[in-house]
């Protein structure tokens, strides 16, 4: 299905798009949105990646640390989560 589409663009942008080759424009814009929402989805994907292995090294972390406070692993991995929610601001 082929949609039309308008769009108010940015000077770069438009200078950008004027840039195209007459007759591409279509195709490439459709190109770069067809990427540009993969690429958008494969950082989604890569995001709630890291925040669940973000919560798996906080609760290793958490073990060690009953079992041994002192362990170098302890400071580590908190020290890798410093400025997320599993961060603890704790004295090793």
């Amino acid at each position: 299905m082929k949609q039309l589409i308008s769009a108010t663009l940015s000077e770069e942008a438009a200078k950008i798009y004027n840039s195209w080759e007459k007759q591409k424009k279509s195709a490439r814009l459709s190109e770069m949105i067809i990427k540009e929402d993969s690429n958008m989805n494969h950082i989604e994907a890569l995001q709630k990646a890291r925040a669940s292995l973000q919560s798996l090294l906080s609760s290793a972390m958490l073990y060690i640390w009953q079992k041994d406070k002192k362990h170098p692993l302890v400071k580590r991995i908190n020290n890798s989560l410093l400025g997320t929610i599993h961060y603890q601001y704790w004295d090793n």
